[in-house]
């Protein structure tokens, strides 16, 4: 049986007319985010409803399975940005035949009055078909994909206050109940296993990395059919884990002026093919 996955992260929906006109935007971490989004970042993602639209467009020209989404669509968390970006989003991923999964970014999650936000404008993406191996945090998400491959998403995005802080980490809960999931049988004897998270699953940083990646990847060594993914980073690119067979892919940003990037993954048995969605002549092709 073959299956065709897409995975695309860190949209960065623009913020509509009047998001600011909150008290919560008086959050430290926010009104840095809002100068430096007005003097750097914002220019570079003014287009990412036009590469949203696009993403669509591409699908239509080539139908796939499964959707899976590794965050940001947001740049601050309020919630003018989680009415307008949500419907657009979930949009999008119902456009996959058998079904979508999906994880939130950091600045889905920037403020701790976002957490609820999150929960309440995305409630779809928390459904899983396995319930019984959730954490009370809502994950590890499961998705089964046919009987050879399976996603499963946990969460690594958090509410950080410091305004120089954007880390992740791995809560201990999921985390344990990761290690558990891996074992069950019906998941153990897949062919592929997704696993797809927000943050860098090797990247160990104490300001913008993911804090307990050494602890995450104790757990995943010595399994041979797992594909790590992840965005964060707004470039795109794939290795091994150091030390492993382990293949790691971050699809980037598919909004970023220059450097839009998704993966598509075509799946036949054992086989894995993974191809790199790139913005050329302002449309999404596939580059060999």
């Amino acid at each position: 049986m073959s299956l065709r996955i897409l995975h695309f992260s860190d949209v960065h929906l623009p913020f509509p007319a009047g998001a600011f006109r909150t008290p919560e935007i008086l959050h430290p971490k926010r009104l840095v985010a809002l100068v430096n989004f007005y003097l750097r970042r914002g220019s570079k993602y003014a287009e990412a409803f036009q590469k949203l639209n696009g993403l669509r467009e591409f699908l239509a020209r080539e139908p796939v399975d499964y959707l899976l989404y590794t965050g940001d669509t947001l740049n601050f968390g309020l919630e003018r940005e989680f009415t307008a970006g949500a419907p657009r989003l979930i949009e999008t991923l119902a456009l996959a035949r058998q079904g979508s999964l999906a994880v939130p970014g950091n600045h889905d999650l920037y403020a701790r009055s976002s957490l609820a936000l999150h929960r309440k404008h995305f409630a779809p993406l928390y459904r899983t078909d396995l319930p019984e191996a959730a954490t009370p945090t809502g994950y590890p998400i499961v998705r089964w994909m046919g009987d050879d491959a399976v996603a499963i998403a946990f969460n690594t995005s958090r509410p950080c206050l410091p305004f120089w802080d954007s880390s992740g980490r791995v809560p201990s809960l999921e985390l344990d109940a990761l290690d558990r999931l891996l074992d069950f049988p019906e998941i153990a004897v897949r062919r592929h296993i997704f696993l797809m998270t927000h943050y860098p699953f090797d990247e160990h940083g104490y300001f913008h990395g993911l804090r307990n990646s050494r602890a995450l990847l104790r757990i995943l060594r010595g399994r041979d059919n797992l594909v790590l993914l992840h965005g964060h980073n707004h470039r795109p690119y794939t290795h091994l884990v150091p030390g492993t067979g382990i293949p790691l892919y971050c699809a980037g940003s598919l909004s970023k002026a220059g450097g839009e990037s998704f993966w598509l993954f075509d799946l036949f048995g054992d086989s894995l093919n993974a191809r790199h969605g790139a913005w050329r002549n302002a449309r999404f092709t596939l580059v060999e």
